[in-house]
């Protein structure tokens, strides 16, 4: 249950730990945004990219999600509404894309800045800022700006023109994000673990922000002044282009009025006089393409009109329409308004003949200017004339001549015409002019130049509009900027102070972590002066080879009295003292226990004992003991043991490979302060040895100590001899081992990087399954019956510790001297039945019969004690001498000193 309560508390604490920095990302992205230039897609100063490295740094690459989606929402301004969540996320691929490069920027400037700098984060010292300023801010802000900057363009977010400008600005924006706020985010944490003063923090921060608000409040004034210049221009430059298109197009107007007051008086029109009017007239216009006299006649005059069109105008057709882009001749109409001149011919013959009343939009505009009898125009038409650029519109004007003939005067413009001559200047040439014709329900385009990105944001917020009325029609002139005119009117004034006064605040940050840290220098130096004068005078104890049962007795009783002790009413003082005793006793055991193992080795007197063992159990097994420690030092351990089959057993010694990974694995976390621990295990490629791999993210070894590394009693004179404790003994213990079960193992190394341990076993698999030693037929006791047991120890400090500790768990104890008073108690118990023994606790030397014989007598019984469960508790640790105790019928053992979990553990695996 506490094992399901501790994973709920760790889910919960990373999940906010999630949210924490997600939320945090995103206010300070959102806020950034506005700190963007006039072209709104590059920042010159990016303050996320050092909250992003700043986490990371501290947290480790399990944040990257929450810094990935906090970049993505920072660049969206809308959430999904009926499309699902995937749909939405692909729907801005450019969003993740740069989300993807911010993030992980983020973990490349942490890798390099943890690779060849301090893993401390020790911004204090002159050659770590150097260090940081070069790889954190520049070299790391090129992967996010080139990644940005090319998803913009490729997207078709921004122009070409534009790439270079984009990435020089957010590279740079990036880098001072990163060189002002990764180091105050560090600060607020070393200050948060109380390792930082926060005084240092005030003056830091205080320095730096005041700068950056005052930089800021610069910024906004000039982008604001550059903003108003922006449109000022767009404002003249549109008045000028929308009043000369409004010129020409009432000058088109006049023409065709001219022209109808002619022909309404011109008692013998012809085509030789309409001709030169139209010549004559047009002379004095620029925009008008082409004008046109348009009958209407009703179908029985038909032939007439066309016999006299081909009088005229040799070649014609006659009346005509236009279907599939071709002429060709008229169908029956009751009715025909047809262009009987038009000037100049040359370039419209197409149109000779052509009626008006065959098309819509055509026939539209001639019943509207009927209507009104006045003058109106088409919407956007295809001119019939072979023209190239042939969008345009037609004006009507009605016309009733003399003698009483009906028909319109026309002039024929064509848009691009009009739109080339109220061009003038080079300003107005680099606009979005765009026409559009407004009516109730929408607008409708007649007519746009150099728009196809008008409606991005960078364009859209600088126009200039203008309305115009023709007939029925309200034609809206718009102007809008341009990419061309923005360059040629953008100053950039606001981008470049930003950068430079941002630049300066940095470097005032610099200063001030140097500042700093001269005097952070000589408050370490003192502690490290201290620390090393402690160290001095620490009387480190000296160990015997040979060591006997006489030490390991003394330490069981002191052991456990401290276990006694610590489950008294106590103050937290006396606890934290009891607890580091146990810790002391503990240690001092283990060096005892390697002691022991190389007076083994060297006596030449270690057995080996294979039997069958499941290494897929072993390996996990091992790397359990280790999760605490990893947690507490913040560090992955990474299991690859997926090659081994969960039923493989093999014939090796099973406690001596747990006791060389345990070394390993431990040597490995102890080295490790930031990073991971790698412990592999597979089948070698022609599967005779087992491979064990461990390798760390540590501290590393020079290549002149590896050859050291394996000699007794040896530590190495590097940074672990000041820092790390232990007896030396370990590795050339766990070579030993290897060697004596037929492997061998290898060392790589790098100072600073890591180390790796590889080692191989020969690989014996074998059917058989792992059989206890020992009589296992232990009788099974209901878990209502009260437990008594029977403890033989001749010791009286011992008997003691037993007796209390068995009082507290509430079980019943029998206490005997000697083997002898063991088979008495037996016997007595046997006549009263409430009073019989579950298990007997069987120490090993006792005077009168030692505890071996007394258990060889119990196994020889013809009573129910025959089978009752007996447990060595001894201070002999040869691996021959417990297995001669597992083969004269005990069913198990605890070594002295007792460790009470591992008594009580063993006690309750024999009784369940």
């Amino acid at each position: 249950m506490s094992a399901w309560n501790a994973l709920i508390k760790n889910f919960v604490r990373e999940f906010a730990l999630q949210i924490f920095v997600f939320f945090l990302y995103l206010i300070v992205g959102k806020l950034s945004l506005n700190l963007s230039s006039i072209d709104g897609y590059s920042t010159p100063v990016w303050p996320p990219a050092g909250i992003a490295l700043g986490f990371v740094l501290i947290f480790g690459i399990r944040v990257w999600p929450a810094l990935f989606f906090g970049a993505y929402f920072t660049n969206t301004t809308y959430l999904p509404t009926s499309e699902t969540w995937i749909q939405f996320l692909f729907s801005n691929p450019q969003n993740i894309t740069i989300s993807l490069g911010n993030s992980t920027s983020a973990i490349l400037g942490s890798y390099l800045l943890k690779k060849y700098s301090s893993p401390n984060l020790n911004i204090f010292q002159a050659n770590e800022i150097i260090i940081f300023f070069i790889l954190a801010g520049p070299l790391t802000a090129i992967f996010s700006s080139v990644i940005g900057s090319l998803s913009l363009f490729y997207f078709n977010i921004i122009y070409f023109e534009f790439l270079f400008q984009t990435w020089i600005t957010w590279w740079m924006g990036d880098s001072i994000g990163i060189i002002i706020f990764t180091p105050l985010l560090i600060l607020i944490w070393k200050w948060y673990r109380g390792e930082e003063k926060l005084l240092r923090l005030i003056i830091f921060a205080s320095a730096t922000m005041s700068t950056f608000v005052f930089t800021l409040s610069i910024f906004f004034l000039t982008r604001n002044w550059e903003k108003e210049f922006i449109q000022y221009r767009i404002k003249s430059d549109g008045q000028i282009t929308s009043t000369g298109i409004e010129n020409r197009i009432l000058e088109n107007l006049r023409v065709v009025k001219g022209l109808g007051s002619f022909i309404s008086l011109t008692e013998k029109l012809n085509r030789r006089y309409f001709d030169a009017f139209s010549k004559g007239i047009m002379e004095d216009s620029d925009c008008v393409t082409a004008l046109s006299w348009n009958p209407l006649i009703r179908h029985s005059l038909r032939s007439v009109a066309e016999a006299k069109l081909r009088t005229d105008y040799p070649g014609s057709i006659g009346i005509s329409v236009q279907k599939d882009k071709k002429i060709q001749p008229s169908p029956k109409y009751e009715e025909y308004v047809y262009i009987k001149y038009i000037y100049p011919y040359i370039e419209n013959k197409q149109a000779i003949g052509f009626n008006l009343l065959s098309d819509s939009t055509r026939m539209e505009a001639l019943f509207r200017a009927t209507e009104r009898q006045g003058i109106d125009m088409t919407g956007k038409i295809s001119l019939v004339q072979s023209l190239d650029n042939n969008l345009g519109f037609l004006v009507l004007y009605p016309v009733t001549r003399w003698n009483g003939e009906f028909g319109f005067a026309t002039a024929v413009i064509r848009i691009a015409a009009i739109i080339e001559k109220a061009l003038i200047g080079n300003d107005q040439n680099h606009l979005c002019i765009k026409i559009e014709e407004v009516n109730t329900s929408s607008n409708i385009g007649i007519f746009s130049k150099e728009c196809s990105h008008a409606e991005e944001k960078i364009f859209s917020d600088f126009y200039y509009e203008r309305q115009m009325t023709i007939g029925s029609h309200i034609l809206n002139i718009k102007t809008t900027a341009t990419k061309e005119y923005f360059q040629m009117n953008l100053t950039n004034a606001s981008r470049f102070l930003l950068i430079i006064s941002s630049l300066l605040t940095g470097l005032l940050g610099i200063l001030l972590l140097i500042i700093m840290g001269k005097e952070k220098s000589i408050q370490d130096i003192v502690e490290k002066r201290t620390f090393e004068l402690e160290k001095a005078n620490r009387v480190k104890s000296e160990f015997l080879a040979n060591m006997s049962h006489e030490i390991r007795t003394p330490m069981n009783g002191v052991l456990g009295m401290l276990t006694l002790l610590e489950q008294t009413n106590i103050d937290a003082e006396q606890k934290d003292y009891i607890e580091n005793a146990e810790k002391s006793v503990l240690s001092l055991l283990t060096i005892i226990n390697d002691i022991l193992d190389v007076s083994k080795l060297e006596n030449k007197k270690l057995e080996i004992v294979p039997k069958p063992t499941n290494l897929n159990k072993l390996c996990k097994d091992v790397t359990q003991l280790f999760l605490a420690d990893l947690k507490k030092k913040n560090l992955e351990l990474h299991v690859n043991i997926t090659g081994l089959d969960t039923n493989l057993y093999v014939l090796v010694d099973e406690n001596r490979l747990r006791q060389i990974l345990i070394n390993l694995i431990a040597n490995a976390l102890k080295f490790t302060n930031v990073g991971s621990v790698y412990f592999d295990v597979n089948l070698s490629d022609d599967r005779n040895y087992i491979v064990f791999t461990v390798k760390d993210t540590g501290i590393g070894i020079s290549e002149e100590n590896i050859s050291k590394l394996f000699n007794r009693f040896v530590q190495l004179e590097d940074s672990r001899t000041k820092k790390f404790e232990g007896s030396g003994l370990g590795l050339y213990i766990s070579k030993q081992l290897i060697g004596l079960m037929g492997g061998e193992i290898k060392v790589q190394s790098i100072l600073n990087e890591g180390s790796t341990f590889q080692f191989t076993l020969p690989f014996q698999e074998t059917d058989q399954r792992e059989v206890p030693l020992g009589n296992m037929n232990s009788k099974l006791i209901g878990n209502n019956k009260n437990f008594h047991i029977l403890i033989a120890e001749d010791n009286l400090l011992n008997q003691k510790f037993i007796l209390k500790i068995f009082q507290k768990e509430k079980i019943k104890v029998s206490v005997a001297s000697n083997g002898l008073e063991v088979i008495q108690l037996l016997d007595k118990s046997l006549i009263h039945l409430e009073d019989r023994f579950d298990i007997i606790l069987m120490d090993i030397q006792m005077p009168v019969l030692d505890g071996l014989e007394a258990t060889k007598l119990i196994r020889k019984r013809n009573d129910s004690y025959r089978d009752i469960p007996i447990i060595a508790i001894t201070a002999n640790s040869m691996d021959s001498q417990l297995k001669e105790y597992l083969e004269n019928g005990m069913n198990g053992y605890v070594k002295k000193p007792i460790i009470l979990s591992e008594l009580l553990s063993t006690i309750y695996q024999n009784l369940s």
